[in-house]
């Protein structure tokens, strides 16, 4: 599987802007990062755990990276702890409500053509089938890869969802803030 593409949504609510870029230069450190897609707003999910709780917080920055072509030589449960430091270090603590406000959130997405299910992580992601924040920074980054499961492009996935104003809106300033970390050197294990 060397050399197959790794995708990582990312997203944060609290502090974003700041909390996305310690984030990523984290991940950039310990993995290294190619390239950043455009960052979009996006209001917060309902829980549908919990119907009409009130305010779930401020709007979202999200987004995708692409990983070193290295990074798939970690398996997904090796990879997927990885993230969950970073998200510790950045102040994430994961407490009974999924749809809490965070600081950082870092999932994978798509690991090559690897179809995985073990402790929780399911590869490729269903989210990318289901949440426009994720299926369309994934297609901007990769629009010709084909998703393992369902033999369709990403570009096919992502024009699935309608996107206006009201749902997701680009963030020029911090995608241009978090791009830039993917061109810093660093050394990638």
């Amino acid at each position: 599987m060397v050399g197959q593409p790794v995708l990582i949504a990312f997203g944060s609510n609290i502090d974003p802007v700041e909390n996305l870029h310690r984030g990523l230069n984290l991940l950039h450190q310990r993995i290294g990062i190619r390239q950043v897609s455009t960052v979009w707003r996006t209001q917060p999910l309902p829980d549908p755990d919990h119907p009409g709780m009130g305010d779930q917080g401020s709007e979202y920055c999200n987004g995708v990276v692409l990983l070193h072509e290295n990074a798939n030589l970690r398996p997904p449960l090796q990879l997927r702890h990885c993230l969950r430091e970073i998200e510790h270090q950045c102040g994430r603590v994961r407490g009974p409500l999924r749809y809490a406000p965070r600081p950082l959130d870092l999932d994978i997405i798509l690991m090559g053509s690897l179809v995985f299910a073990a402790e929780g992580c399911l590869l490729p992601d269903p989210d990318l089938l289901q949440r426009p924040f994720v299926a369309v920074p994934c297609a901007e980054l990769l629009p010709d890869l084909i998703h393992p499961s369902l033999g369709l492009p990403l570009l096919a996935l992502a024009q699935r969802f309608p996107i206006t104003s009201d749902t997701m809106r680009p963030d020029p300033e911090t995608t241009r803030r978090l791009s830039s970390i993917a061109q810093q050197m660093v050394g990638v294990p």
